[in-house]
């Protein structure tokens, strides 16, 4: 998926195909007295879609990309006051007017979340379970405002509610064969999202995940680094270990941040080489060669 940014107005004939973000969008007249503009309650909701950072049909190494025709989110709109509306958005297929949301009312700001992919939700919250599928991620907007009747298009930014877990394995063993290679990983694997609030809560179960090569990425929940574990097997070799333990100063994986940690097999051993995070986001940097 290329990195770009993608627009979609909410009309029934309109695709996304060549939109421009900057594109000045048009605001249909009057049918009844034409020349005249629409009143604000029958003008289009106009939205662009873009992805920072984020997973979609088609997605780039560093995880950015962009939605195209046919990509269902759940968009979630609400007020201070209790009121709420949701419904399923379609690329280039679903048409919205302001009137569909009979809670907002012309001049005020509304509060706007998303989802991808689509969640039934329940008072604004649904629970969720990663997996290591392409379903398995999950992109979220929070806390976006927007003026009701507003003719200005409302700019989604979906950002990963999930944390990415790198561990790459180098082999400087001549008796090990990198198909030997295991990583196994335990973590919690199912939380609940609201998107009033953008938090979430863990679910206490977990989850192992297995990567049976040399270097792989795992998707997590935000958690605790001490709920993490990490088995390593190559060879003969093997070692198990929390997180926190090989990084002390991280406390938490972050949403939309991505941990590397990089492995040495070297006479027989597993050395721990470093950690950095980076591509989603900076959160920090442990360096240094530990003996395991």
């Amino acid at each position: 998926m290329r990195r770009m940014i993608s627009s979609a107005a909410l009309m029934l004939a309109l695709t996304i195909a060549g939109c421009d973000k900057n594109e000045e969008p048009k605001v249909p007249a009057n049918p009844e007295t034409p020349g005249t503009p629409t009143a604000p309650a029958d003008r289009p909701i106009i939205f662009t879609t873009a992805i920072a950072a984020t997973r979609s049909p088609q997605l780039e190494a560093d995880g950015s990309g962009t939605f195209t025709a046919g990509d269902t989110f759940t968009l979630y709109a609400h007020d201070g006051n209790g009121a709420s509306a949701a419904l399923d958005y379609t690329i280039g297929a679903t048409a919205l007017y302001w009137r569909e949301i009979a809670f907002a009312q012309e001049g005020e700001r509304i509060n706007l979340a998303a989802c991808y992919p689509k969640q039934t939700l329940d008072k604004g919250a649904f629970d969720f379970t990663v997996t290591q599928s392409p379903d398995g991620d999950l992109l979220l907007v929070t806390g976006k405002e927007a003026a009701v009747g507003s003719e200005q298009p409302v700019e989604l930014t979906f950002r990963h509610a999930m944390h990415r877990l790198t561990v790459q394995v180098e082999i400087e063993d001549e008796s090990v064969d990198a198909a030997s290679v295991e990583i196994l990983c335990s973590a919690h694997a199912s939380g609940r999202f609201d998107l009033a609030t953008g938090t979430c809560s863990l679910h206490d179960s977990k989850e192992t995940f297995s990567v049976t090569k040399p270097e792989g990425n795992i998707l997590l929940y935000p958690q605790p680094t001490d709920r993490v574990s990490l088995e390593v097997h190559a060879g003969e070799a093997t070692k198990q270990w929390t997180l926190s333990e090989l990084a002390p100063k991280q406390d938490e994986l972050e949403s939309g941040k991505e941990l590397t940690v990089k492995l040495t097999v070297r006479d027989g051993k597993i050395l721990f080489a470093g950690m950095t995070i980076e591509g989603w986001g900076n959160q920090g940097t442990v360096d240094g060669e530990i003996i395991l």
